[in-house]
């Protein structure tokens, strides 16, 4: 290729950057704007996929198990088209199960999102996003080693009450029954 047709493609490309600019701008811009938003829900797909993937791997173990045999993750996974056959994985559940969390997390998202908007207008620190999307995604994580657990993969029983101490959720009931008045006594006579 000599230096004459290296300047004519050159020149054509430069064109064809250049024409339809405002609509290209405009499309940069939105994707800018959605990017952090798609990428959330990309992530939260993800979790959700691992999430229903180790829920069939229990399934499978559960209907593969005997009380002399524990298999092993080989032979859970190597089970679970049988036990999609035999009726105790469901495609269709596990898609509805997809659809509706995928709904709630977005829905969550949106309304902390808001919130937050609503929050910082009133000069003070807006937490909600940060606090729901932590939350949903400890929660997906617990569900995953929690369905590992029960799919036999034993190295993670310790796990499961380790995250549930982090996240607090063994010690929800205990705080809020600290909040609770003594029963017998009237709330307003202390």
């Amino acid at each position: 290729m000599d230096i004459n047709t290296l300047l004519i493609y050159t020149q054509k490309a430069v064109i064809r950057l250049i024409d339809g600019w405002p609509f290209k701008i405009a499309v940069g811009g939105i994707i800018a704007l959605v990017q952090f938003h798609l990428e959330l829900i990309t992530l939260f797909a993800v979790l959700i996929v691992i999430d229903l993937l180790t829920k069939w791997l229990a399934l499978a173990y559960e209907f593969i198990k005997t009380k002399s045999n524990a298999p092993t993750v080989i032979d859970t996974i190597h089970a679970m088209p049988a036990a999609h056959r035999a009726g105790v994985i469901s495609s269709r559940q596990m898609k509805n199960q997809f659809l509706l969390k995928m709904s709630v997390y977005v829905l969550v998202t949106i309304v902390s999102g808001i919130a937050d908007i609503m929050i910082s207008a009133v000069h003070h620190q807006a937490v909600l996003m940060d606090l729901c999307i932590s939350y949903l995604a400890a929660s997906e994580l617990l569900s995953i080693i929690e369905n590992l657990n029960d799919a036999g993969v034993s190295c993670l029983a310790g796990l499961v009450n380790i995250v549930k101490k982090k996240a607090g959720i063994e010690s929800a009931p205990a705080a809020l029954k600290e909040k609770q008045p003594p029963a017998g006594k009237d709330r307003e006579n202390g």
